[in-house]
């Protein structure tokens, strides 16, 4: 091999291997939305074990290790054990408290961010957002509540609520940081982002989860502390407004701890009444979550970039996205005597990854530029030593490397639905409609409530109740 070939090379992967351990080769270079493909086939197709045979193994140091642990959590959870999945969840937790304690005095990042600009996204460490952490809590808080420990799932609640309340402070400072480093065109980043708009609809931000607010309402009600719960309900009302059960549990908590001024208020805002219980009912709580969140693909975007003798050139980048979704939720309906129920929706985890996207596009494509600029000096330096073999040498390693960060927590169900209503203490059958469950029977107590968790992914789906 000629010497400025071998030259050529060498440079091109020094930098990129430069004093990054963690950096993973086959994480540069794939998809991780493809790569999931047959994982979420297994899913739909009901092979809950096909599914965790097919899924990554976490790796400490491999840069996807954080996604891996939240897909083995939510893996182990659809499969019912929840003593394995409170292990994957406490693993992802500590991990994010590790990353925590080294983000305040930023150490190892520099070498990450070396290599971004050399390579692509894929070469940070994944990092969950907010609406990722608040889920995971949220599942976490399940695991305790199905193993009926209250006070272990009221600890996970907290910490999703904290979560959210952190990233609600920091978020319009971080936006701004973000629009002023870029230094684009924002026409460009609005058509980058204009094709999520569609699925975004009235959400305000990527991380205001109003299901992890009311299943923390639901908790502390259970625990009796209703001051706590009437604050949560009224924080995912703020969120989620137009969810009647939701409306009702206010305006019933609101009654029964006095608080007249709230309730003039709300009153005015919605149109249903109170539902009272009676001391011989006992509540019953349906969590219907359906399908799986959609995977995002990689599209291309032509960005204008001033070279250094200052020519305009446009450069294709790789950059994530979604496509129009095809799913349609659905209720699930429940006969009470001659009522039908209809589940409603409390969530639309749609609508939220596709407003974090939107939220995240300006440092995104901020890093694209910046990427440009240290790949076309790669280039130069290549062409400069290796004349014509170094220049198609570079370009070849360009196109290879340039690839869209598609990840993200893909287990995740579509949307969550939740129901709320009464029966009498005892034993009752319950029939799910708009699902394939069979008929369930649960056991109802006076004064307290029963959780009912309904899960339907494609031909997968199973009911798993506890009294709270």
């Amino acid at each position: 091999m000629p010497q400025y070939v071998k030259k050529g090379l060498v440079f091109c992967f020094a930098a990129l291997l430069s004093g990054c351990a963690s950096l993973q080769l086959n994480n540069l270079f794939s998809d991780y939305a493809t790569s999931q493909q047959p994982v979420r086939q297994a899913l739909t197709a009901g092979d809950i074990d096909g599914a965790q045979a097919k899924a990554d193994k976490p790796k400490p140091g491999n840069t996807n290790y954080q996604l891996a642990l939240l897909e083995q959590g939510r893996l182990a959870f659809l499969a019912q054990d929840f003593k394995q999945s409170q292990w994957w969840f406490d693993q992802s937790y500590q991990a994010l408290e590790q990353e925590r304690a080294k983000a305040k005095v930023r150490l190892g990042k520099g070498v990450e961010k070396f290599n971004t600009l050399v390579t692509n996204d894929n070469a940070i460490s994944y990092q969950p957002p907010a609406y990722e952490q608040s889920m995971m809590h949220s599942y976490q808080a399940l695991n305790y509540a199905f193993k009926g420990d209250l006070e272990g799932a009221l600890v996970e609640v907290r910490r999703a609520n904290f979560i959210q309340e952190q990233a609600l402070k920091s978020y319009e400072s971080e936006l701004l940081e973000a629009s002023n480093e870029a230094g684009i065109d924002p026409s460009y980043i609005n058509n980058a982002a204009a094709t999520l708009n569609s699925r975004i609809g009235d959400v305000k931000n990527g991380f205001q989860n109003a299901y992890t607010f009311y299943l923390s309402g639901v908790l502390y009600e259970a625990a009796g502390q209703l001051n706590d719960a009437y604050i949560d309900y009224k924080r995912a009302v703020e969120i989620y407004p137009d969810n009647e059960y939701l409306q009702r549990d206010i305006l019933r908590l609101g009654s029964e701890l006095g608080m007249q001024t709230d309730l003039e208020t709300f009153k005015k805002q919605f149109s249903v009444n109170a539902k009272r219980f009676g001391a011989d009912e006992g509540q019953l709580v349906v969590i219907y979550e359906q399908g799986l969140i959609d995977a995002k693909v990689e599209k291309s975007l032509r960005l204008p970039i001033f070279t250094s003798g200052n020519d305009m050139r446009f450069y294709s980048v790789a950059i994530p996205s979604y496509e129009v979704s095809n799913f349609v939720e659905k209720p699930l309906l429940l006969e009470q005597n001659t009522e039908i129920l209809e589940t409603q929706p409390i969530v639309n985890l749609q609508a939220l990854v596709a407003k974090q996207l939107q939220d995240s596009m300006t440092g995104m494509l901020s890093r694209q530029v910046l990427r440009l600029v240290a790949k076309e000096q790669v280039r130069r330096k290549l062409s400069k030593e290796g004349g014509d073999v170094g220049n198609i040498l570079a370009g070849l390693y360009s196109i290879a490397s340039e690839r869209a960060d598609t990840r993200s927590w893909l287990t995740l169900p579509s949307d969550v639905q939740v129901m709320r209503t009464s029966f009498k203490a005892g034993t009752h059958s319950i029939k799910l409609g708009g699902s394939t469950i069979p008929a369930t029977d649960i056991q109802i107590k006076a004064g307290k409530i029963t959780l009912m968790l309904v899960t339907q992914v494609g031909q997968l789906s199973h009911v798993n109740t506890v009294t709270l």
